[in-house]
């Protein structure tokens, strides 16, 4: 598995994050458990090491994204892949030891997934872990139940979405979890977010406004 990916709001089949109750763990779910952007791949070349995907419209990656191909023979064409370059409908990545060939099988790709999962859920909760052993493998609860903000608390051990040990911070030291702003108004207009991940840990960077939505914004 590859190490770090990169997200954003302005890619092919990013959710929206919005002044709604639910956005953020959307975003969450996609960039870190399950990937974004799921597309057949219409054909699948290597030629000289390079392996080149097309697509019948579009697609989700941009030079050094993760792409996660799946279906394609030889097998050594599946798996986590570093793009080295796009066009408006292809991509390339290395195909070391692969001779030149056109792959063959039902064959799709998406931007790879940090390497997380949702370990336990609820109406707008969810609970995120990373699932490398190497980590601390300690839980990210995240309460999306508000519009403009969500609130996020950290376990050590949890047995279910309303129950962990060992919280952080705690009651005390801020009542109810930190606070990740999502939106400056409770509607339903995208605000733009960026999210940076690896198996143990990432950054989320979400512009509030919709004016100017590279240049500022809030962790």
């Amino acid at each position: 598995m590859t190490s770090v990916k990169h997200f954003h709001s302005a890619m092919n089949g990013a959710p929206v994050l919005n002044g709604v109750a639910g956005s953020i763990i959307a975003v969450l779910e996609a960039c870190l458990v399950t990937g974004l952007g799921l597309q057949s791949v219409a054909t699948l070349v290597v030629s000289g090491g390079v392996a080149t995907a097309n697509f019948a419209s579009g697609h989700s990656f941009e030079p050094d994204t993760i792409a996660l191909i799946d279906g394609a023979a030889p097998a050594g064409l599946n798996g986590e892949k570093r793009i080295i370059s796009t066009t408006t409908n292809s991509v390339t990545f290395a195909a070391p030891g692969i001779s030149d060939q056109t792959a063959t099988g039902t064959i799709t790709a998406k931007l790879a997934p940090a390497g997380w999962e949702k370990a336990f859920s609820g109406t707008n909760l969810a609970a995120f872990r990373s699932l490398a052993v190497e980590s601390t493998r300690m839980f990210l609860r995240v309460d999306d139940t508000g519009t403009t903000n969500a609130r996020v608390v950290g376990y050590e051990s949890m047995s279910d979405i309303n129950t962990g040990t060992g919280p952080f911070p705690t009651t005390t030291q801020i009542s109810g979890g930190g606070w990740w702003p999502k939106a400056n108004a409770a509607n339903a207009t995208a605000r733009a977010w960026t999210v940076i991940a690896d198996s143990k840990g990432g950054i989320l960077h979400v512009h509030t406004a919709t004016t100017n939505p590279g240049i500022s914004g809030v962790v």
